[in-house]
């Protein structure tokens, strides 16, 4: 299929010049560069399709289909370019779908429902519920975009009390491959909406969700820094929060890092009631070691304590994610940090590194919660919680350090697999939003899960489009390859 073809058969009638970016033109430049990291920056796709509504949407998977099925072009599905690693969403002399301009947020009658646009952001939502005193669990990180988010899981600083961050979803319209425009929820298309739920880009392009609503209340707490030395007590406080601890109201982020030339023990830890230094968070709180100058415990609003957080997150940056799940166990723990340390004593003259390695508690309550509302593809019981959820975060400025900055993460992320799993303290799931590139991740899902997954896929794309024609991001068709 000639590019002339493709601008003047099928994206020009459907979208209209200006919302179709060609190669050398200002606006594509703009709109390639700027991706949350320079991986997916630096794919070239030949054609940036800009839609504005579900409708355009629903006419470009139309006019595409014969040519996704015969394998003449594929497609990139981007919402705002937050996952890190290449190819996500972006393609490399394909189309990408950019759909940043499918704006909306619009309350219901009595305001428990918000319906947002894929093209959204946390911060936008917030905003726009702030004005109504309310707010949602969506991202920790405001700047982060609502598609890859929910559909990945999510975790918020309400998870405790509400389950992932898709949990709060009550319904998803999205267009399939036929290029129907569906509802999926709790009453029509039900096996869909509980699949979309940490199933990813698998099932159709996402266009709309309408998410619970939660009263937005003054928050406590914030971003808290410690001396190394702090980290086995602030570990130990951490395992016994995860262990012990039943206040809902509660989230906590515990993690050692290094950057500029420091390392520094790093505690997220947030009433979401406003109780200042509430008991549940004393343990931390108390602790000796505390660099009172440089952290942010305080009373603030949901999107103030998500613009603190997205602070520390770069943009246009070499960075990924890998993560595992483990069971809290402080003596893992402690092994895995003198690992993190020596791999970083490896890489730290890597240009503009900091690198991160966190824990993030996943409660036997808040496993319950999630299943409370409806499930999710994750087939998590509350019976094998609590969990920590580990995040390995290197961030850093050369081309010439990729190599080896990516192979002493992987390295040591299979080392810490492989301490957990002799302790018999691995868990099987991976978190979808953390998961490196190369994971098989959908195979941690877990039996069950899989094949439940890859039979409503098999219902709504019955031809293999999204398995085969949108090649970025995690497959279901390629888990157990």
């Amino acid at each position: 299929m000639s590019s002339t073809t493709v601008v003047q058969d099928i994206l020009t009638p459907v979208l209209g010049g200006k919302n179709v970016l060609e190669p050398g033109t200002k606006e594509y430049d703009e709109a390639n560069g700027s991706y949350f990291t320079q991986f997916n920056n630096a794919i070239k796709p030949s054609f940036i399709a800009q839609p504005t509504s579900a409708g355009q949407v629903s006419s470009l998977v139309k006019a595409l289909r014969p040519h996704l099925l015969s394998g003449d072009t594929q497609l990139a599905i981007r919402g705002t370019g937050h996952t890190p690693f290449a190819g996500s969403a972006n393609i490399q002399d394909g189309i990408t779908l950019d759909l940043r301009n499918l704006k909306k947020i619009s309350l219901n009658d009595d305001k428990s429902v918000v319906e947002v646009g894929v093209g959204e952001t946390w911060e936008s939502l917030y905003t726009e519920l702030e004005k109504h005193g309310l707010t949602a669990a969506g991202g920790r990180v405001a700047r982060v975009g609502v598609t890859g988010f929910v559909l990945g899981g999510g975790l918020s600083l309400y998870s405790t009390r509400n389950g992932f961050a898709c949990d709060s979803v009550l319904s998803f319209e999205l267009v399939l491959a036929s290029s129907e425009i569906v509802q999926a929820n709790a009453s029509s298309n039900p096996e869909l909406w509980t699949s979309l739920k940490g199933g990813l880009n698998n099932f159709g392009i996402l266009t709309s969700m309408k998410l619970k609503t939660i009263k937005s209340e003054p928050l406590w707490g914030g971003i808290a820094y410690y001396t190394p030395p702090t980290f086995s007590s602030f570990m130990a406080a951490a395992v016994d929060f995860a262990l012990n601890e039943e206040d809902e109201d509660t989230h906590v982020i515990a993690s050692a890092g290094y950057g500029f030339g420091q390392e520094v023990v790093v505690g997220c830890v947030y009433h979401t009631r406003g109780i200042e230094d509430a008991p549940s968070l004393q343990r931390f709180t108390s602790l000796p070691g505390l660099i009172e100058s440089h952290s942010s415990l305080r009373k603030s609003s949901h999107i103030e304590a998500g613009e603190d957080l997205g602070r520390y997150t770069g943009h246009n940056v070499r960075t990924f994610y890998a993560t595992l799940t483990i069971r809290p166990d402080l003596a893992l723990i402690e092994t895995m940090y003198a690992k993190y340390q020596s791999t970083l004593t490896q890489i730290k003259d890597a240009e503009g590194l900091t690198f991160s390695f966190g824990f993030m508690p996943l409660s036997k309550s808040m496993l319950a919660n999630s299943l409370k509302a409806g499930g999710n593809a994750f087939d998590i019981p509350a019976s094998d919680g609590p969990l920590f959820i580990v995040l390995v975060n290197p961030t850093w400025a050369s081309v010439a350090d990729d190599e080896r900055v990516t192979a002493g993460t992987e390295k040591l992320v299979a080392e810490f697999r492989e301490l957990a799993r002799e302790k018999g303290l691995l868990h099987r799931w991976v978190f979808p939003n953390y998961a490196f590139w190369k994971e098989d991740l959908f195979k941690s899902y877990g039996e069950e899960s899989v094949a439940r997954l890859r039979g409503v896929a098999k219902t709504y794309d019955p031809e293999g489009i999204f398995q085969k024609a949108v090649p970025g991001g995690f497959k279901l068709e390629k888990s157990g390859q």
